[in-house]
């Protein structure tokens, strides 16, 4: 006699419950870690504008030592409401003029920017000399602040300020706003 068998096989695979209960637990995490997603690009944002000016000084400072002439960074508020800099060498005539190969650039409006460098007509100036000195260095005249509004919360390190001291240095701190 001949004894059929008939095993029931479970089908492979997720079922749709399973399915929907991973994507609902996906979704959940990435609803709580996004404001974290978003504070830290808005950390990196602040930092590469910061380092962006900051490589610019230290270009500046090279460029001035390099060929032996008085070199700046002007600053000058643009009618956008951001901040644009430029590298000018000194003429033998005295006037400024624009470095060619040093790109113009600019500090995003979404910031809140303060600039306590010597003044110039309008503009804000940091000025190199051919020893890479900071010739017109002046305790409270000497920075550059740049603040996130989007990290503006207690305790939360909002500020990058860049210093330069008398001796050509260039200090980078972070800190969170007053």
């Amino acid at each position: 006699m001949t004894t059929l068998s008939f095993r029931h096989r479970a089908p492979r695979g997720f079922t749709l419950i399973e399915a929907l209960v991973v994507l609902g637990i996906i979704g959940i995490f990435v609803a709580v870690s996004y404001p974290s997603i978003l504070n830290v690009m808005a950390v990196r944002k602040l930092d590469n504008a910061t380092r962006q000016v900051q490589t610019y000084f230290q270009l500046t400072k090279l460029r001035a030592v390099d060929t032996k002439v008085v070199h700046r960074v002007r600053f000058s508020q643009e009618a956008g409401g951001y901040w644009a800099y430029e590298m000018e060498a000194l003429q033998a005539d005295g006037t400024w003029a624009r470095v060619g190969g040093a790109p113009r650039k600019s500090i995003p409006a979404d910031f809140n920017v303060t600039i306590t460098f010597p003044l110039d007509g309008a503009d804000r100036q940091a000025v190199f000399s051919p020893l890479g000195t900071f010739p017109e260095f002046a305790i409270g005249q000497n920075s550059l602040t740049i603040q996130s509004p989007k990290l503006a919360r207690p305790g939360q390190m909002d500020e990058r300020v860049l210093s330069i001291f008398m001796g050509g240095a260039i200090q980078y701190v972070k800190r969170a706003s007053a």
